[in-house]
Formats: C-alpha cells, sequence, structure tokens
C-alpha cells in the first residue's frame, strides 16, 4: 500500500553526501512518473480552457500541479491508481496549509481535483474510484 512520508529526518553530518546522493537518485527514478503527470495537468489545463474563464482554469491547473509535487515528493506512489483517499483528503490539505501560502479554501482544493480525477476518468480512462469518492 502506498505510503505519506511525514515527519521529521534526522541526518548525521557525516552523512549528508549519501544522503544527497539517494535524494537525487530517487528524484531521478520518478521523473518520468513525474513528467506523465506534468502532461496530463497541461492536456487539463487545456480541457478547462474549452469550459471555463482563464483564470479559474489557470487556479485548477495551479492546485494540480501542487498536488503533483506533493504526490512526488511526499509519497511512494508509482502509478495514478495507488493514490489513496487520505492522500486527495487529508494529506493533501494538511501539506498545503503547511506548505503553501494563499488563500485557496479547502472547498477550492476538493474542487480542483475532483475536476482533474474526473477529467482522468472521462477523457483518459484513468480511473482512481477511491479519489473520486473520497472528493465527492
Amino acid at each position: 500500500m502506498a505510503k505519506v512520508y511525514e515527519g521529521k529526518v534526522i541526518i548525521p553530518g557525516d552523512k549528508m553526501d549519501e544522503f544527497f546522493k539517494v535524494m537525487k537518485e530517487a528524484e531521478e527514478k520518478r521523473e518520468p512518473f513525474r513528467q506523465s503527470l506534468l502532461s496530463l495537468n497541461q492536456e487539463f489545463h487545456q480541457f478547462l480552457l474549452t469550459r471555463y474563464s482563464e483564470r479559474t482554469s489557470r487556479k485548477h491547473a495551479s492546485i494540480v500541479e501542487l498536488f503533483i509535487d506533493f504526490i512526488c515528493r511526499q509519497t511512494d506512489v508509482e502509478r495514478i491508481e495507488e493514490i489513496t483517499r487520505g492522500m486527495v483528503n487529508t494529506h493533501f490539505k494538511k501539506w498545503w496549509k503547511r506548505k503553501v501560502w494563499d488563500a485557496t479554501t479547502t472547498d477550492e482544493l476538493r474542487v480542483a481535483l475532483k475536476k482533474f480525477f474526473v477529467f482522468l476518468s472521462e477523457e483518459k480512462n484513468i480511473v482512481n474510484e477511491k479519489a473520486l469518492k473520497a472528493l465527492e
């Protein structure tokens, strides 16, 4: 089962180089997944532009882009289908409050993510029932 990484990490000073090497390798390994998500987000933004204003479309796409950052940096998910209910709800909202300084409400987060997962389901045939149910 996919995990969310939380908490603090204590790294001894003599192990810093090793830590940075491992982190770089992990980022390189996850880069194809990240790029595929970013590509889907670009398509999502273009899809939204056919239905909503530029401002609304950009806001939803920006929220999804930060969700992608959260998924790629704070979890061990390797496929969209592995994203859990808690990741789209509790964990992402807590992460957002700690890391993003803006006036976006939790309802706006939920709406943007729901639109994204509906887009994936209906337009790209990538279905994650757990995420869709969590965002209802």
